[in-house]
């Protein structure tokens, strides 16, 4: 595997797990129990994924 290849996987992880940490906080917001470490971890899962994004192009 390239270099190339490893930031792409790397983007994919990073998608996917975003995405769930967007399922915690707002299941959190809409249940009622907004938590601030789902928000922080979600964003520093985008921070980490624009990151990797931007090394791909």
């Amino acid at each position: 595997m390239t270099a190339q290849d490893h930031l792409q996987l790397l983007a994919g992880i990073l998608g996917f797990f975003a995405l769930v940490a967007l399922g915690f906080a707002v299941a959190g917001i809409i249940g009622g129990d907004p938590g601030v470490l789902p928000s922080v971890a979600l964003l520093g899962l985008l921070a980490a994924l624009w990151f990797v994004i931007k090394r791909i192009r």
